[in-house]
């Protein structure tokens, strides 16, 4: 089992690292071209439609050849695209990369999701989901310091990040297959469309924290470079103020698991939506000092940076083992969703308005989510003396 749990975190870290190093590296490129903020925001967003477009397809290959295969299969994908991008050096061939490597990441999202939710149970899923997110974490935080490499050669970030898939190929490689096939749908379930409907209105507050974080990893890792260059901040600054946010989910993500498995995770959701709330709330009064900046970011990233995970143990406690792997797709497709409106929203925003609008941006999506726990929350509270009232009038 630790092979197997060492293959899956080292390759959704991997995974953070290059989401953490290539889109922000190609946002600064394409703004030091002149490119637009929208047109930035929009091809940043290809990457996350080859996520959603992969998706459904993924949990068939994973039925078909198994969670390890497909993770195998996707890091190869993944590689190549990654060395493409220097090679061909043209704006369109780049939003036809970042398609092609978004499916590749989607790959390795759903199949690791899969195969660590079948090896784990509800008594340590939020502890051990918790180093999963640590993985992505270390890889978010690592990944924009090979930003500063562009200074030596335009291949350089692009090699690194290339090279470093090998080291989950070849641990994944090594992993004995046992947990990652799946059982084949059982007749009677309807068609995907609909097994997502339900499967979603089973836990929609676990699933919406998929759709919050999508939008904020999409709007920080594809805008955050254009408003740090707006206030003058130089790359390195922006880059170090990514992995400051990224510090903050290392330092708070074992308290966060823990607090998820100790009182539940619902109030751990809305706990860190609350303080990420008032965090970026935060961002454009400390706009004029880089260190302040900083510093709301390492709270912001502490709240938030554990959001996809606490959420995905969450869907783990709420839905049955056989409907795990289809839950598990139609989270990363929501995630998929949330990054691809994230930069987009966020980009027009910052066009239209101006730069702090990065920062109303995800504090209104963060708003959106708060609102609907407590909504939801007064509604189950209704529900459940409703159906008090009914029991005690039938004894």
């Amino acid at each position: 089992m630790r092979m197997r749990l060492l293959a899956i975190l080292v390759s959704i870290g991997i995974v953070g690292m290059s989401q953490g190093l290539i889109i922000p590296l190609l946002a600064l490129l394409l703004e030091r071209e002149g490119v637009s903020a929208l047109f930035n925001g929009v091809s940043t967003t290809m990457l996350f439609l080859g996520v959603i477009v992969a998706s459904p397809f993924i949990e068939r290959v994973v039925r078909r050849y198994g969670a390890r295969r497909t993770i195998l299969y996707s890091t190869i994908l993944c590689i190549l695209m990654t060395v493409a991008f220097p090679l061909w050096q043209n704006l369109y061939a780049w939003v036809a990369f970042r398609l092609v490597l978004g499916i590749g990441l989607a790959g390795l999202f759903v199949a690791t999701e899969i195969w660590l939710n079948r090896i784990l149970t509800a008594d340590n899923r939020g502890r051990v989901f918790a180093f999963y997110g640590l993985a992505i974490a270390i890889g978010m935080m690592v990944g924009p310091q090979g930003i500063n490499l562009a200074e030596y050669a335009l291949a350089a970030p692009f090699a690194v990040s290339a090279v470093s898939y090998l080291i989950p190929l070849v641990l994944t490689w090594r992993a004995s297959d046992e947990g990652s096939q799946l059982e084949p749908v059982q007749p009677g379930q309807g068609s995907e469309v609909r097994r997502w409907w339900r499967i979603f209105w089973v836990a929609p507050f676990a699933m919406l924290a998929s759709f919050v974080y999508g939008y904020l990893d999409g709007a920080l890792v594809g805008d955050f470079p254009i408003y740090g260059s707006r206030l003058g901040m130089s790359d390195a600054s922006i880059s170090l103020t990514l992995s400051v946010f990224v510090a903050g989910s290392i330092v708070f993500q074992f308290p966060l698991g823990w607090l998820s498995d100790r009182r539940g995770r619902r109030p751990a959701l809305m706990l860190a939506a609350s303080v990420g709330l008032a965090g970026f709330l935060l961002v454009p009064l400390a706009a004029d000092s880089e260190w302040m900046l900083m510093s709301v970011f390492f709270g912001i990233g502490g709240a938030l940076g554990s959001f996809y995970s606490l959420g995905l143990a969450y869907l783990g406690d709420l839905i049955e083992s056989g409907d795990l792997a289809t839950g598990n797709v139609l989270y990363t497709m929501i995630y998929g969703i949330g990054s691809l409106l994230g930069p987009s929203v966020t980009g027009l925003l910052i066009y239209k308005v101006n730069a702090h609008a990065f920062a109303w941006s995800i504090a209104g999506m963060l708003l959106l989510y708060v609102a609907f726990g407590i909504w939801q929350g007064k509604a189950e509270r209704r529900s459940g003396q409703g159906a008090d009232m009914i029991s005690s009038v039938g004894s």
